[in-house]
């Protein structure tokens, strides 16, 4: 009788946290949408980043249902509930950072705010609790080991290092992604240039300098007649909007068809912005987004993510192999972050 009521009450707990499991998926999939403007209604079971959302919550499900019928269970019934009110608290920690302002500097690190980069991090911390639930409850099932905390902990941390790795391949793969381009002329069509670092004393970085160069390229060929520049400022900075204007004005260029917008501080915001501001305009034809040839294949997933149809064109920038390697790496992490949770 004893045994039958230690299984019951297993059974009981595992429904719950399963029950846990799933409102941490749709508030997760509610957030991701709901950052960015979105309603849940237009989720797509398709992309990739959904995929993978809708994958570890899966398997942690099933890792559960097993569980409630396993004989002899390595972890208390109790362990996992406390593991999976971690997990929701940690969720609903991120959640709330893309809405409370935290007590940050006011700076960049890597070319983002502060606040940004905590804000990816608190989901990243989600998302390798979610890894290391999946990790403890598979173990446990399926090996009578030892040091199976320790493990999960370690080969956990070495599934994100195998999820960047495979990221970092798929952008290889896509580098040529802007070189698909059809430089076809229009009266219409406009060039939206991305924003990028502006250096000291207000100057164009030469990532910013080679995007804008582009635009000026293709508004002189008249496959653009307008040239859209985006990005705000760091503290003690002109916006990147504003130092990409007058790097463009000194081409010789009608400053009357550059239009500017200085509030964007991501290439998400920034993608936003083409949807609902650009393609809201009067006589828009083809929307074409100038960055460089390494920023393109996370450009291209957050338009899909948007379902904005854009075309690109990859800038003329020139890397040496340490920056080239330095840059992909750096957007590996980016994109991974975008596909998981929309930031």
């Amino acid at each position: 009788m004893r045994s039958k009521a230690s299984r019951n009450k297993r059974g009981l707990i595992s429904g719950i946290v399963i029950l846990i499991l799933l409102v941490d998926l749709f508030f997760l999939l509610y957030v991701k949408y709901e950052n960015q403007g979105l309603p849940i209604a237009r989720f797509n079971f398709f992309y990739l980043g959904n995929i993978l959302n809708l994958f570890f919550t899966f398997v942690a499900v099933l890792g559960m249902g097993f569980y409630a019928f396993t004989k002899r269970p390595t972890f208390s019934p109790y362990f996992m509930l406390t593991f999976a009110i971690l997990l929701s608290s940690s969720l609903i920690v991120a959640a709330a950072s893309t809405r409370i302002a935290m007590p940050l500097p006011n700076v960049y690190f890597l070319d983002h705010p502060l606040q940004k980069i905590a804000e990816g991090a608190l989901f990243s911390f989600y998302q390798y609790l979610l890894i290391l639930f999946n990790a403890i409850i598979w173990f446990s099932l399926l090996s009578r080991r030892e040091l199976i905390i320790l493990r999960s902990i370690v080969d956990s941390a070495a599934l994100i290092m195998l999820l960047l790795a495979a990221t970092f391949v798929y952008i290889n793969l896509k580098k040529d992604e802007g070189k698909k381009f059809n430089p076809v002329k229009n009266s219409t069509n406009v060039a939206v240039v991305l924003g990028a670092a502006v250096w000291s004393h207000n100057s164009p970085s030469p990532s910013l300098a080679a995007r804008a160069d582009k635009a000026v390229e293709l508004y002189k060929k008249g496959i653009v007649n307008k040239i859209q520049v985006t990005g705000s400022n760091a503290p003690g900075e002109m916006s990147e909007s504003d130092v990409a204007f007058y790097y463009i004005k000194l081409a010789n260029i009608d400053t009357s068809v550059v239009w500017r917008e200085n509030f964007t501080v991501s290439t998400a915001e920034q993608i936003r912005f083409i949807k609902d501001k650009i393609y809201t305009k009067d006589k828009i034809g083809r929307v074409i987004i100038v960055s460089d040839s390494y920023h393109l294949t996370r450009v291209h997933e957050i338009c899909k993510f948007y379902k904005v149809r854009a075309e690109l064109a990859a800038s003329d920038l020139k890397l040496n192999f340490q920056h080239n390697l330095y840059y992909k790496m750096k957007e590996s992490i980016a994109l991974l972050v975008f596909w998981l949770f929309a930031l």
